[in-house]
């Protein structure tokens, strides 16, 4: 009788940009504070995006893959209906990319900055294979959905209306940062300007990306054969 499949968890990232997050992730796999992980792979939607440095230095494999850039929309396109129907192609190819046999298939997907909202056309096939998808977002729950949610968040400190903010790490559903929430931190505003108020607010993200993953990374390897 074998015993339970202990090889580490595969992870696939997306990031849009710095990737801060990604090293996060990174730098917690090989110091071994992020334990049962593997970093398989990296896709980008942006070609001048950093987390590609970051992967090149980690060793880890990237793929650049852009709506525009793929040809599933035209540059400058502002009729709605071929906007709709060109992201909905780009996600459907996405996903067939992220699921295809000849290449080592995730079993969670982190979302780390990624800057393309997903369709269904994405979720939905993601979703029927088992793989989870998980994001991390600068807000509490029900508060300050979608970009710019740091900003918005100071805004309110300023006017007085609001003295703390959040981050919470969810699953990804076809509706903006309202997935089931894995982890959430919430974060005092001390007064400080807003770019040191969003050093710390990153600093807690890189934090919590790392305890969310492992929580997430450990069911899934409990699950394993269930």
């Amino acid at each position: 009788m074998t015993g339970p499949d202990e090889s580490p968890c595969r992870i696939l990232v997306m990031a849009s940009g710095f990737g801060s997050n990604f090293q996060a992730l990174i730098d917690a796999i090989s110091t071994g504070q992020l334990r049962n992980s593997r970093i398989i792979s990296l896709i980008t939607n942006r070609r001048n995006a950093h987390a590609i440095v970051r992967a090149d230095e980690a060793g880890i494999p990237w793929d650049y893959f852009n709506l525009i850039s793929n040809g599933f929309l035209r540059k400058g396109e502002i009729d709605e209906q071929k906007i709709s129907e060109g992201r909905q192609r780009y996600d459907a190819a996405l996903a067939a990319r992220v699921l295809s046999t000849d290449k080592e298939r995730p079993e969670l997907i982190i979302l780390a900055g990624w800057m393309h909202v997903f369709s269904g056309a994405f979720l939905e096939p993601v979703e029927r294979a088992g793989v989870r998808i998980i994001n991390i977002h600068p807000a509490l729950p029900g508060e300050f959905d979608g970009a710019m949610a740091i900003e918005r968040a100071f805004e309110e400190f300023k006017a007085g209306r609001l003295t703390r903010t959040g981050i919470m790490a969810h699953y990804v559903i076809d509706e903006v940062d309202r997935g089931t929430p894995i982890v959430v931190k919430q974060v005092e505003w001390k007064g400080e300007e807003l770019e040191k108020f969003k050093e710390r607010m990153h600093f807690h993200e890189h934090e919590l990306i790392v305890k969310a993953t492992a929580k997430v990374v450990q069911e899934i390897v409990e699950g394993r054969g269930t």
